[in-house]
């Protein structure tokens, strides 16, 4: 009887799959393990979206660092505009036109701190035959309320310590856009509407073909014109009559002795230093 038991068990052959998943389920008995095929794919997938979301905070953040906030032009005949990022870096650099080209090729901007970007392009040997004759950049500061001072006073401490006298412009970040809008420079821009002011017939495309130094001879000749006029005014306002040798009472005030207000358009210019 034994021996048939036996013989009947000799016959029976266990594929490897079985035996495989007989010691499976074995192993699972003795360590407590419910649901052993799940948890290496479980691990898997919790490893795939931790490295999916480390690259995206990853790549957003270099986007925020790379993302310019403000601007700061320097305008000679080279008109050249830097990009600035919340760290105050440099984090682009575009020229708008062959001269100001011709300027970046020199240099490698990309990174460097505001003031000392700003430096490099006033110093730089491309620059040097535009500002030969005596003519001064234009360096313009576009940034929001909170930024804008403190870029400003940076960029006007910088141009004090260099060679040549510089004027300073501070604008409020939207008038970026629009000059960027119009394929100007902020600085070129912000001096363009200072002489549309005078003569509305002055495009910006005019503009973009002149340098700083012809738009600034303009605006200073409407600027001298204007001067003339208010002195004119102002005398024949004094209060004298020619006919009776006296005061003209329209023109005086209540104590005969008074002058009327006259109200003039300044337009700001600073040399670099305060």
């Amino acid at each position: 009887m034994t021996n048939r038991i036996q013989d009947a068990f000799d016959h029976i052959r266990a594929d490897a799959s079985l035996k495989e998943s007989t010691k499976q389920f074995l192993y699972d008995k003795r360590t407590g393990n419910r649901y052993p095929r799940r948890r290496p794919a479980m691990r898997y997938a919790v490893s795939m979206i931790c490295a999916v979301l480390i690259l995206a905070a990853g790549a957003a953040g270099y986007s925020w660092v790379r993302m310019p906030v403000s601007y700061v032009s320097i305008d000679v005949n080279p008109s050249i505009e830097l990009g600035l990022n919340r760290f105050d870096r440099v984090v682009s650099a575009k020229a708008y036109n062959a001269e100001g080209e011709a300027i970046l090729d020199e240099l490698s901007l990309k990174w460097k701190r505001y003031t000392d970007a700003l430096h490099a392009v006033i110093e730089c040997e491309g620059m040097r035959a535009y500002l030969a004759d005596g003519e001064e950049p234009v360096l313009a500061v576009a940034a929001d309320q909170t930024r804008g001072q403190e870029l400003e006073q940076g960029v006007r401490r910088c141009s004090g310590h260099m060679r040549h006298h510089c004027q300073n412009v501070s604008v409020d970040l939207d008038m970026a856009s629009q000059a960027h809008h119009s394929d100007l420079s902020v600085g070129k821009y912000y001096a363009y509407l200072q002489l549309s002011q005078y003569d509305s017939s002055v495009t910006v495309d005019d503009c973009r073909e002149m340098s700083m130094a012809e738009i600034n001879a303009r605006i200073s000749e409407y600027e001298q014109t204007d001067d003339e006029e208010d002195a004119g005014n102002t005398d024949n306002e004094s209060g004298y009559d020619e006919n009776t040798g006296g005061c003209n009472l329209d023109s005086c005030d209540g104590n005969g002795g008074g002058m009327p207000s006259h109200q003039r358009r300044h337009h700001h210019r600073n040399g670099g230093h305060e």
